[in-house]
């Protein structure tokens, strides 16, 4: 497989320390050259790309994806806090019906997510609370604090880079069903994920604690395993979940 990774930040550089890849290409605009990976100057599709993986910021989501559908891939996307913005959101879908390309949104940070998509058309409501150190969140806070409530698209302008979890839930249930609460918690090291799921088909609620990236407290290495698992299942002849 033939991958372009756009991000080399700590899940850009475990992926290519983990995964098992013909040929690496990466696009990034600070990052230093990384041995056995070909540097993009600018950002292009090279034409032996079969998958692109986005491990990046909802920024380049938003900049890069239209041009990326215009090819023949396999797209990954992780910053999936990009699609809080609705203008955005239905431009890419729009743009997605006639590409040649294939999405694939990884269930990052959190599980459970095969439960959401199979009764998807039954859920009522989905209520996510996510508890993270206060700096993780960019606060300096000294007590236990509820910091947010309320929707997908309000939570994404305060909190972009923290949102992803919700987005992706969104983007299977429907944003309006969707209702977020973030709490800052000076007394935690890690990150915790509250789903409850109201719906016709069943109640039910997961809770997942993760253990940060040594490299980026920020990052789960969660994230980073749920992209491999991606991207073994291009090519895997036995799918789960």
């Amino acid at each position: 497989m033939t991958v372009l990774i756009i991000g080399m930040g700590n899940i850009g550089k475990k992926l290519v320390e983990l995964g098992n890849f013909e040929k690496i290409y990466a696009y990034d605009r600070i990052s230093k050259d990384i041995p056995g990976v070909v540097r993009l100057g600018e950002f292009q599709v090279p034409s032996d790309v079969s998958t692109v993986v986005e491990c990046a910021s909802p920024e380049a989501v938003k900049e890069y994806s239209l041009q990326i559908l215009k090819s023949p891939v396999n797209y990954i996307i992780i910053s999936t806090s990009a699609f809080a913005d609705e203008v955005f959101r239905e431009r890419f879908f729009s743009e997605l019906k006639n590409s040649p390309a294939r999405v694939f949104f990884p269930s990052g940070a959190i599980g459970g997510l095969d439960v959401l998509s199979s009764i998807k058309d039954f859920v009522e409501t989905v209520r996510i609370e996510t508890i993270k150190p206060p700096k993780s969140l960019g606060l300096d806070l000294k007590g236990k604090t509820v910091v947010f409530e309320g929707s997908v698209e309000e939570a994404s302008k305060l909190f972009p880079r923290n949102i992803n979890v919700a987005s992706t839930i969104g983007l299977i249930v429907g944003f309006e069903k969707v209702k977020v609460t973030i709490v800052a918690d000076p007394a935690m090291d890690h990150n915790i994920h509250i789903v409850r799921i109201s719906s016709a088909i069943g109640n039910y609620e997961f809770k997942i604690e993760n253990i940060p990236s040594p490299e980026n407290p920020k990052t789960s290495m969660l994230t980073v395993y749920s992209i491999l698992r991606a991207l073994r299942n291009l090519e895997s002849k036995i799918v789960f979940g």
